[in-house]
């Protein structure tokens, strides 16, 4: 499985290398614009590496599946289960990258804009400092900032493994089909449906612990960790139990 994932961030090496140094340059430039080009940066910086990060892992996929890169990775000794639990780790893997990323991006425009207000920064008490704008301003800290983005990543890799499953089932049980494409995208709706129903169903069950909660400055990071904890709990099942369906699939029922 090991070198299954190197084959995979083989493939990335260079998209990933391209997005980090376009990011720090796009950053450096904003920097110039004072703090709002800092805080712009801040807000839109992970939408933007969002988008490309489902959209790379998702064409990746596909490409595996319908291109002869695919065929020669399908046609090594390795079990279907291997082959999509390595994909679902090299996701999980450049997700995590992608947050320790953007933090390091918050430590150092926060340490900018603290310099901009103030004209002089302790590096040892930036991340105090941080937290002290951030609960001026907006009521939270950087603990509710990493739970948020957590919550998000599990969030984006469920979805990501719901267009996996429905990838899959169109080349292996509809492959032969003459409207297979149309079928899997309506199992595919069908399966976030099942999903979105069993988070709101967990939710209505926590719904008088959401409620005392309504304020979030009065929330610290963990229980903001412990309120959103079913639904993450609910995707991650999720993740798993797919990516089992999809193993089983490429195992028995794939046609290239």
């Amino acid at each position: 499985m090991f070198n299954l994932l190197k084959y995979e961030f083989i493939k990335k090496y260079k998209l990933i290398s391209i997005t980090l140094i376009s990011a720090l340059v796009l950053n450096l430039y904003l920097l110039t614009r004072g703090i709002a080009g800092s805080s712009s940066f801040l807000l839109l910086f992970p939408l933007v590496l969002s988008v490309l990060y489902v959209s790379d892992v998702i064409r990746t996929y596909s490409d595996d599946l319908n291109k002869k890169s695919g065929y020669m990775l399908f046609m090594t000794p390795n079990s279907g289960y291997k082959i999509i639990m390595s994909k679902l780790a090299a996701a999980v893997i450049e997700g995590i990258g992608m947050l320790f990323i953007y933090f390091l991006f918050i430590l150092i425009n926060g340490a900018f804009i603290i310099y901009q207000t103030r004209r002089y920064v302790d590096i040892n008490e930036v991340m105090n400092d941080i937290n002290t704008l951030l609960s001026g301003n907006i009521g939270i800290n950087l603990g509710h900032v990493f739970v948020f983005l957590f919550a998000v990543l599990v969030f984006v890799i469920g979805f990501i493994v719901t267009v996996y499953t429905a990838m899959t089932i169109r080349k292996s049980i509809f492959s032969e089909i003459k409207f297979g494409g149309f079928l899997s995208f309506i199992i595919f709706i069908g399966l976030n449906w099942a999903l979105t129903y069993v988070s709101g169903e967990f939710y209505s069950i926590v719904s008088p612990e959401y409620n005392s909660f309504v304020n979030v400055t009065t929330v610290s990071a963990s229980e903001l960790l412990v309120i959103m904890f079913p639904v993450i709990a609910v995707s991650i099942i999720q993740s798993i139990i797919l990516t089992l369906c999809s193993g089983y699939l490429l195992e028995k029922k794939i046609n290239l």
